[in-house]
């Protein structure tokens, strides 16, 4: 049976075809959004709306001297460093890249220098950032929490007992023992969770920098 195709269909296939134009607009503008630059997980991110201005400028200047986003760890490491540290891993920066009597050397800025020593020893510098990056969040949580954990009553703490740890408190258990590679502890309710950190955070051994 011939088909016959009326003004109406005729509509009706220009409108599914500007239909799918549309639609193909729209992905293909998604998916050059989302193939941009992506931090992937485990880099150090800041997401304080009230810091992106210092930011966002800081970062241009690190930029120019061919600074990344992936370097962004290693900077945390290295700025983190007592004096004495930094002495060490200048140390075993300069016996990986041996003596070099180059009169470029004179010439060379700190920024060339600061993107040397990250790509010389960034292991040991990658160590020292996700040691600044665990404390610094832990210091934070432990600051809000521990003044209203000591003003609680017996009372407020067997309430506590009866509610389940929250999302904050788990994520700051997790983000420990995956730092520290320490098994995942028993945390039944919130008050077992509040004291959990408390005693890990009072624990010296976790306190100190990486050698």
């Amino acid at each position: 049976m011939e088909q016959k195709f009326t003004h109406a269909s005729g509509n009706d296939l220009e409108q599914l075809a500007s239909q799918l134009d549309r639609t193909l607009t729209l992905l293909a503008n998604t998916e050059a959004r989302l193939a941009g630059p992506i931090i992937t997980p485990g880099e150090t991110r800041f997401r304080d709306p009230h810091d992106v201005h210092h930011q966002i400028t800081l970062g241009a200047v690190l930029c120019a001297y061919k600074l990344n986003a992936h370097h962004a760890r290693a900077i945390d490491g290295l700025l983190s460093m007592t004096v004495e540290q930094m002495k060490a891993i200048l140390e075993e920066a300069s016996s990986i890249e041996g003596d070099d009597d180059d009169d470029e050397d004179e010439d060379e800025t700190m920024g060339t220098v600061l993107l040397k020593l990250v790509e010389l020893v960034p292991g040991r510098l990658d160590e020292f950032g996700r040691y600044a990056e665990w404390r610094r969040g832990f210091d934070a949580y432990m600051d809000r929490t521990r003044p209203y954990l000591e003003d609680m009553t017996a009372e407020d703490l067997e309430k506590l007992e009866t509610r389940p740890p929250s999302q904050n408190q788990m994520h700051q258990i997790r983000v420990t023992c995956a730092y520290h590679r320490i098994p995942f502890p028993a945390v039944p309710n919130r008050r077992t969770a509040f004291e959990w950190l408390r005693d890990f955070g009072a624990n010296t051994r976790y306190r100190e920098l990486p050698r």
